[in-house]
């Protein structure tokens, strides 16, 4: 029987209050800002363009292209275990409910919502795992995909599909999990 992610209707409270307010104050103060329409769609569709690792799938043939075929192969399998841990593990363990749609900006919202569970966020793990472990490979390569991977979890809180613990958790997760495939698997060379 396949594991399916937990619906969102089903919150758990595993996070403490304090840091449940912080969410709700953060989202607030980001939904106030007045947005920028071209950065609105653009952050819109690199939230979407993120969905199911094709952003990363993209950047790991663009880096096998230009001779980092380790730093691909290291960074899809940090990203495939990373998604794992976070969408069928962690969502499953926490949940959670996702902000309100309402409160968020309309120009903001994505055309579909997500309807798994808010925490943490899987497009944060991705992005964390496939950078960390392209970093463990190639140092150099994975420093100009920080500011992607930075956008890309921004754009989670920017189009209101998680709350901001939600990001952290995802980041943590992807950078544990690229981190600890290191100890499995060494680079060559060192």
């Amino acid at each position: 029987m396949p594991l399916l992610p937990l619906p969102s209707e089903t919150p758990r409270q595993v996070l403490p209050a304090w840091v449940l307010r912080a969410d709700r104050r953060a989202a607030k103060r980001i939904n106030a800002v007045r947005g920028v329409p071209v950065v609105d769609r653009n952050l819109s569709r690199l939230s979407h363009f993120a969905d199911h690792g094709l952003l990363w799938a993209a950047v790991a043939a663009g880096l096998a292209l230009v001779g980092q075929r380790r730093a691909a192969v290291r960074g899809t399998l940090s990203l495939g275990f990373a998604s794992a841990m976070a969408n069928i593990v962690g969502k499953r363990l926490f949940g959670g409910n996702r902000p309100l749609i309402d409160d968020v900006p309309i120009e903001r919202r994505l055309r579909s919502q997500p309807l798994s569970a808010s925490f943490p966020s899987g497009h944060a793990a991705c992005a964390a795992g496939f950078v960390t472990g392209v970093a463990i490979e190639s140092p150099g390569a994975a420093a100009a995909l920080v500011p992607l991977a930075g956008a890309v979890s921004w754009s989670r809180l920017h189009v209101g599909a998680h709350w901001t613990s939600d990001v952290v958790g995802g980041l943590i997760i992807g950078s544990g999990v690229a981190l600890l495939g290191r100890l499995v698997s060494t680079p060559r060379g060192r």
